[in-house]
Order: C-alpha cells, then structure tokens, then sequence
C-alpha cells in the first residue's frame, strides 16, 4: 500500500472503527427518541461490508482535502528553506525577511525586491566572514569577539526558524484533524443511512474480517457512490 493510501486509510479508520459489530439499525435508532423500537427479526441477521482501502482511494472529498494539505504544507516548507538563506542577519533584520517571504515572490513589489536583494547581501557578507574567521587558526583577541558574536547569531536565528518549523507543523496537524472530524462524520453517516436503507443488521469493515461467505453483501460501491454525490445547491 503507498504512503497515500496509508494516509488515507488511517484517516477513515480512526472513528469508522467505531462501527464495527455496532447494528447500523441501532445506531440509527439513536438519531431520534421518538423512533419506535424495533421488532427481534426471526430471520438470519442481514450483513455487509464495506472495503475502507477502497473508500479511501476513490472518495473524492477526501483526495482534494488530502492534495490542498499536501500543497500547503509543501509552500510552507519552501518558506523555512528559504528563511535559512538569512540566518546571519540580526533579529530585526530576520523578523523584516521572515515577514516579506510570507508573500510569494511574484507579487513582491519593488521595494520588496530591493529590500530583499539588501538583506540578503548582508547575510551573505556575514557568513563569508563567519567561515574566513573560522577556517583562521590564530585569531587575534577582537578577530575571536567577532567570530563568537556571528555565531550565537547564526545559532539564534537557526533556533528561531526551528521554532517556526515546529508551529508551522502544528498548524498542518490542526488543519488535518479538522479535516479529518469533517470527514470521518460524512463516511460514517453514509454507511449508517445506506445501512439503514437497506435493512442491514451490520455493517463490517472488510479488512477486519478474516473470512465471509458470498452471501455477504459488499456495499463498497455503493458507499462511494454516495459519498461522490454532487452535492445540490
């Protein structure tokens, strides 16, 4: 199974599990208190199963969330690599690139160009200097003070964009949980009613099952279909 897949799937699984041996006509039962209960059947229990592998592949909601996650995570990893092209520059400086790489660059305007093309330049100025001063065994009492003074700076921003990694990273694991809610509420409400529709007294995941007869329904298809419904305005 592909990362992907993976993904996906751990995605559905995490309140979907919840369905397993539930009776899909109880839990529906549980949507109203004014729905009267329901009679013993004398006949076989009615089951299906639903294939999450699949569900995950093919629904579609859940591929443009998945892609849209994918997307901004990946901008804004671009932006971490980017903010260590300054990090010898000093905290106000660093705070003003931090702020202007925020905006993609084809709409910086000029003066952001400008100003960026200057920060730069002293970054790089520093960090030649950093090396020279490093790679120079008999440094003299001020020659030491500079090298030391450019490299806690060097260590300060590194913390700095560390620390912006590590929020940036709660912020995408946020942005998945909500999605997640949004979603495994949409798979779950589509087996119960399909359930419910259809008079079926269970509803399985099919990974979890070890052996079914043909006598097992596979609603798989039908799910998707369901959950790939256009919606009406």
């Amino acid at each position: 199974m592909s990362g992907n897949a993976r993904y996906a799937r751990t995605i559905v699984l995490v309140v979907v599990m919840g369905l397993l041996l539930v009776s899909a006509t109880a839990l529906l039962a549980q949507d109203t208190d004014t729905q009267p209960a329901e009679k013993p059947s004398s006949g076989p229990l009615k089951i299906g199963m639903v294939d999450l592998d699949v569900v995950s592949e093919q629904y579609q909601e859940l591929i443009e969330k998945q892609n849209e996650l994918r997307t901004w995570m990946q901008t804004r990893a671009n932006y971490v690599d980017e903010l260590k092209n300054y990090v010898f520059l000093s905290e106000q400086n660093f705070a003003e690139i931090a702020q202007i790489l925020e905006t993609p660059r084809a709409r910086w305007t000029e003066a952001q160009n400008t100003r960026e093309d200057e920060l730069r330049k002293v970054s790089e100025q520093k960090e030649k200097r950093f090396l020279d001063l490093q790679a120079k065994a008999d440094r003299t009492p001020e020659e030491e003070d500079e090298f030391n003074t450019l490299a806690e700076n060097f260590s300060t921003r590194r913390e700095d964009i560390n620390k912006r990694a590590a929020a940036i990273e709660q912020e995408y694991l946020n942005r998945r949980s909500e999605a997640q809610v949004a979603l495994l509420s949409s798979v779950r409400d589509i087996i119960v009613r399909v359930a419910g529709e259809q008079e079926y007294d269970l509803v399985l995941d099919s990974a979890m099952v070890f052996y079914s007869s043909e006598r097992i329904t596979d609603l798989t298809p039908t799910i998707i279909q369901e959950l790939n419904k256009p919606t009406e305005d």
